[in-house]
């Protein structure tokens, strides 16, 4: 498996805030034409990431789409190519799929982890029909209500490559411990986040050995898992690397979105130029 590629994964379907708007909460902006998904895909041009899966059910794909495009810039090229004769030639084009989370796991294993899960596992089978040399070992996973500088991304870049899995902390705390903090996710992380919501997924009593499921659990225990945060489900995955990261917040909360609004972070935060990001909506 080649360490050159890395899908990033960005979960909407099934996130949890406070805002309760008639729009996806991903949509709130951050700065002046600029909305928090677009800040994480930004985000993800600059971990390095070669392809974007946004994990978004139908009745929100297709406003996502008009937003954010189907391509973006790899940063990196972009800086390569900032000295060079004809510096655009060195560009590389990121591109940007949008994944429905699949009717018959609807209302019961789709909490916002399972985007997560669902989103590698389509990139990964997507990506062995190109070539059997081109399925990925890792996947960068970013949230688009957990706000990072993109620039202290970029610093720990040749990290993410290097060994997996990959935790990105803020005072301590990870993904683990249910921030919206991004990470790097592995086969084995994978396998078992899935298996803690599968394992816990289930609408009736387990039957006797030979004998079909016909009993029902009480109510507050049918499809558990559906209520699991990501320390649920993430929470039990191999530790690896951490790095502590400086600006970090998490904007589920309005508390936490006012914090982000009036922080250094929140000021200097704007709309990349259309050399990055090519499709948002300008006047």
């Amino acid at each position: 498996m080649s360490k050159l590629t890395m899908p990033a994964i960005i979960p909407v379907a099934g996130m949890n805030t406070e805002f309760g708007m008639e729009w996806d909460a991903s949509l709130v902006p951050v700065a002046p034409n600029y909305t928090a998904l677009e800040a994480a895909v930004y985000e993800c041009l600059h971990a390095g990431c070669t392809s974007i899966w946004i994990v978004a059910n139908d009745d929100v794909a297709p406003l996502l789409r008009y937003r954010l495009g189907e391509y973006a810039t790899d940063i990196d090229s972009i800086q390569r190519g900032t000295f060079v004769a004809f510096g655009n030639t060195k560009h590389l084009e990121v591109p940007i799929y949008y994944v429905p989370i699949h009717p018959k796991h609807r209302d019961k294993v789709d909490n916002y982890s399972w985007s997560v899960i669902y989103g590698a596992n389509v990139a990964y089978w997507i990506h062995t029909k190109f070539s059997r040399w081109t399925p990925p070992d890792r996947y960068y996973v970013s949230f688009p209500m957990g706000m990072m500088d993109p620039k202290e991304v970029l610093q720990h870049r040749s990290s993410l490559r290097k060994g997996t899995p990959f935790y990105f902390s803020h005072e301590g705390k990870t993904v683990k411990d249910g921030l919206p903090l991004s990470f790097v996710l592995d086969p084995d992380s994978w396998r078992t986040a899935k298996k803690v919501i599968t394992t816990n997924s289930s609408y009736y009593k387990a039957p006797p050995l030979g004998e079909m499921p016909s009993e029902p659990l009480p109510r507050e225990q049918r499809h558990a898992s559906l209520r699991y945060g990501l320390e649920d489900v993430f929470g039990s995955c191999p530790e690896g690397a951490v790095k502590e990261i400086n600006s970090f917040y998490n904007l589920t909360s309005w508390s936490g979105y006012v914090k982000f609004i009036s922080s250094k972070l929140g000021e200097r935060t704007k709309r990349p130029t259309t050399t990055t990001m090519y499709r948002g909506r300008t006047k």
